[in-house]
C-alpha cells in the first residue's frame, strides 16, 4: 500500500512537471501579450531601487561641470538609463537645444543623427543635407552658432557598431558646440574604439545602476517566443538591394514610396516605366521588366490582379518594414 502511495505521488509530480510552453495562457503568435504580462509583474526592491536613483540624480551638477569643460559623459550599469536621462535634459540642459537619440533603433545610422544635429544648430530641414557628404555637414555643424546636446541612448545599438559609424559619432563629439551623454549596456562596448578614437570622444565614465527595466530599449527587439521572421526578411531585403544597381535600388524606391502613401492600391506597370522614364532611370520597357524580374526572382516584389483586371506592383512587407530598408539604401546612395 505504501509503495502504492510512492508511485502515485511520484506520478502526480510527473503530470505537474510536464507543462509545456503552449500550455501557457497566451498566444505565441502576438509579440505584445508576453510584453504585457511582464509590464504587470508586481515591482520589486523598490526603496533600494530609490535609494541608486537618488544617488545618480546627487551626481547631475557634476555631469553638467564636466560637460561644459569638453568632456563627453558614458553611463554603464545594468537597468534601463533613459528615464535618469531625461530627467538630467529637462533640469539642467534647459540652456540650449537637446537632440534624444535611440541607439537601438535598427534604422539608425550615424548619418542620420550628425544630419540631425546640422539641422537643429542651423533651425533648417535634413532635407536640406540631402546628397551631402558626412564631411560637409559636419563642417556646417561646426560652423554653426549655438550649442547642442546630444543624448544617445546605447551607442552600442546594433546599427552603430561600425568603425565608420563610431568615427563619426567621435568626429562630432569633439567638436565645440557639441557636448555627448551617452549610455551603454554590453559589456563590450568600449572595444568599437582604439586608443584615437576613444581620446576623441573624452569619455567620463559613470556608473547609474538602477535595475529599471528595458521596456523602450527592447520594444524594436522581436520576442523569442514568436520568433525572428520579420527581422530576418528586413536584412535579408536589405543586404539584396545593396547588391544592385543604384538604379534598381531607385525603382524599388519608387515602387515602395508609392505603397507607404496608398497600402491598398498596388502600381500598375505603364505608371512605373513613366515615373522611371521621367527620372532617366530606365529606357525602354524591356530594361525596366529586367529590373521588376530581378526582383521577383528575390521575392523583392510580387503581383496582384487588380479590380480591373490589371497586373499590380506590390512589395510584401509592412509599411514600418519598408522605412527601415529605404532607410539602409539611403546609407547605400
Amino acid at each position: 500500500m505504501q509503495g502504492q502511495t510512492y508511485l502515485g505521488s511520484k506520478t502526480g509530480r510527473a503530470k505537474k512537471a510536464a507543462l509545456r510552453l503552449n500550455d501557457l495562457k497566451f498566444s505565441l503568435d502576438d509579440d505584445n501579450e508576453p510584453r504585457r504580462l511582464l509590464a504587470e509583474l508586481p515591482i520589486q526592491n523598490f526603496n533600494e531601487k530609490e535609494q541608486l536613483r537618488l544617488h545618480s540624480t546627487d551626481q547631475f551638477p557634476k555631469w553638467l561641470f564636466h560637460l561644459r569643460h569638453g568632456f563627453s559623459l558614458l553611463l554603464y550599469g545594468f537597468g534601463s538609463k533613459r528615464q535618469l536621462l531625461h530627467s538630467f535634459a529637462i533640469t539642467y540642459l534647459s540652456d540650449a537645444g537637446v537632440l534624444a537619440v535611440t541607439g537601438t533603433s535598427p534604422s539608425l545610422t550615424a548619418r542620420q543623427i550628425i544630419i540631425k544635429a546640422a539641422s537643429m544648430l542651423q533651425r533648417s530641414s535634413p532635407t536640406d543635407f540631402k546628397g551631402c557628404s558626412a564631411e560637409v555637414v559636419l563642417q556646417r555643424i561646426a560652423k554653426a552658432q549655438g550649442h547642442l546636446y546630444i543624448i544617445l541612448h546605447n551607442i552600442e545599438g546594433s546599427a552603430l557598431r561600425t568603425s565608420e559609424a563610431q568615427g563619426l559619432l567621435a568626429e562630432l563629439s569633439s567638436m565645440p558646440n557639441i557636448s555627448l551623454i551617452a549610455s551603454m549596456d554590453h559589456v563590450n562596448t568600449p572595444l568599437l574604439w582604439d586608443k584615437q578614437m576613444a581620446a576623441r570622444f573624452s569619455w567620463l565614465y559613470f556608473d547609474v545602476t538602477s535595475y529599471a527595466p528595458y521596456t523602450l530599449e527592447t520594444a524594436s527587439v522581436p520576442s523569442l517566443l514568436v520568433g525572428r521572421r520579420e527581422e530576418s526578411t528586413m536584412q535579408g531585403a536589405a543586404i539584396v538591394l545593396r547588391t544592385l544597381v543604384p538604379n534598381a535600388r531607385r525603382i524599388f524606391s519608387i515602387i515602395a514610396d508609392q505603397q507607404m502613401q496608398e497600402p491598398e492600391q498596388g502600381m500598375g506597370f505603364q505608371r512605373l516605366f513613366k515615373m522611371c522614364r521621367e527620372q532617366f532611370l530606365v529606357s525602354s520597357e524591356m530594361t525596366l521588366r529586367s529590373h521588376l524580374t530581378e526582383f521577383k526572382d528575390h521575392q523583392l516584389v510580387q503581383m496582384r490582379r487588380g479590380g480591373d483586371g490589371t497586373d499590380l506592383l506590390f512589395i510584401p512587407f509592412p509599411n514600418d518594414t519598408l522605412q527601415h530598408i529605404l532607410a539602409d539604401m539611403e546609407d547605400v546612395e
